[in-house]
């Protein structure tokens, strides 16, 4: 007999949190720096929104600067349940800077949200190919989806995949506690049958 790969279950029913964010990074010291600042420290995304828009409607800011004030807004537009305003402007800012990995990965977590998971899916996969400055959290996004819609195999290979990137994030590392690997066990002769 030979061993044959691993077949991976879930134990219980996995307590999902909600889908995690990368924000884009913006530099400088005016309005759309502090629209990141706010969507990074999360506290107040009412206060964060309106920096956000005064930064979009006063400020001249280069493209990347503008697409990544967007998404930063559409960030905090989540964290307040307003869904479609966020798809605005994260199509918005998209539009503006179609290079942004964390981007597609930040709407793909809105369209999780929506239960649109295959097109949660292609947009993550799409940020995770243009790169990201949160690799994991494309991975736990992808995750997400992918156990979302009964893929539990993918799904445990995606957390896996966020905690060896970023240990210390504990949304990945706590929801591998929710599976159990097993190897199975294959009659010699049927290697190959299905």
């Amino acid at each position: 007999m030979i061993w044959r790969g691993a077949v991976i279950g879930c134990a219980s029913l996995m307590l999902l949190t909600a889908p995690a964010h990368a924000l884009i990074s913006v530099v400088g010291a005016g309005m759309a720096h502090d629209c990141f600042i706010a969507a990074k420290a999360g506290t107040d995304p009412r206060g964060g929104i309106a920096i956000c828009s005064t930064a979009l409607a006063e400020e001249t800011l280069g493209t990347r600067a503008r697409a990544g004030t967007y998404i930063n807004r559409a960030v905090m537009k989540v964290a307040l349940g307003q869904i479609d305003g966020a798809m605005e402007d994260y199509n918005s800012g998209l539009l503006l800077d179609p290079d942004l990995g964390d981007g597609y990965v930040d709407r793909g977590a809105a369209l999780i949200m929506l239960k649109r998971y295959d097109q949660a899916i292609v947009d993550i996969n799409k940020g995770i190919g243009l790169g990201q400055t949160y690799e994991h959290v494309g991975y736990y996004n992808r995750g997400v989806a992918e156990f979302f819609l009964g893929r539990t195999t993918p799904a445990y290979y995606d957390f896996k995949k966020a905690s060896e990137i970023a240990p210390e994030f504990t949304p990945a590392s706590e929801q591998l506690k929710n599976f159990v690997v097993t190897r199975v066990r294959v009659p010699a002769g049927q290697e190959g049958a299905h």
